[in-house]
């Protein structure tokens, strides 16, 4: 009985062999990968409202708390990087903001043939820092975000200098939201 069992443990074990080869030697179908699924209904076509696209910040006051806020920054392709700040370094990030606005309308360290990038950063601060490329008349902004869970780089758009046309950067946007969440705490009495 056992010499039974192990001839058919023998038998089974040939039969894989042969008949791996040819599992093998197929090829395998791969599925592309699943977008994720947009949630339509929160879409209201009467108002025009898209998903939004894009790198794009965020920045709120932590609920329950005068001092400290939430702040995220996404790259338009998935990547996101999310962190906790303090007030006192919302504050630094609001001056290497604004200093970055400043510089990029200057004629300071720009390009001929090749751009030219500077690093905006607060020496002690290094959570947040933005890199103003600059080429003829065109500044370009890349805006760093570093947190505990990663750290991540995006594109915040580009200015021209000496253009009639209202500048419209995503840093100009990221400076306007760190203001504006700045004034929706309310001083602690």
């Amino acid at each position: 009985m056992q010499a039974k069992l192990m001839i058919r443990i023998v038998a089974l074990g040939l039969l894989a062999l042969l008949i791996s080869p040819a599992v093998f030697a197929q090829e395998r179908t791969k599925k592309p990968p699943q977008k994720p699924a947009i949630d339509l209904e929160r879409i209201d076509p009467r108002k025009g409202l898209k998903p939004p696209s894009g790198p794009s910040f965020y920045i709120a006051p932590v609920e329950g708390s005068q001092s400290m806020f939430s702040v995220l920054l996404a790259d338009g392709g998935g990547n996101t990087v999310a962190g906790t700040f303090t007030l006192q370094q919302i504050d630094v990030f609001e001056a290497v903001l604004q200093a970055a606005q400043a510089f990029a309308l200057t004629d300071e360290k720009v390009g001929s043939g090749t751009p030219i990038t500077t690093r905006l950063m607060e020496q002690h601060e290094w959570s947040l820092f933005v890199d103003v490329s600059k080429i003829g008349n065109q500044s370009r902004f890349y805006v760093s975000l570093i947190t505990p869970q990663g750290k991540l780089t995006t594109e915040a758009g580009e200015i021209t200098r000496g253009s009639k046309k209202e500048p419209s950067a995503l840093l100009l946007d990221i400076l306007s939201r760190v203001q504006a969440a700045k004034a929706g705490i309310t001083p602690q009495q």
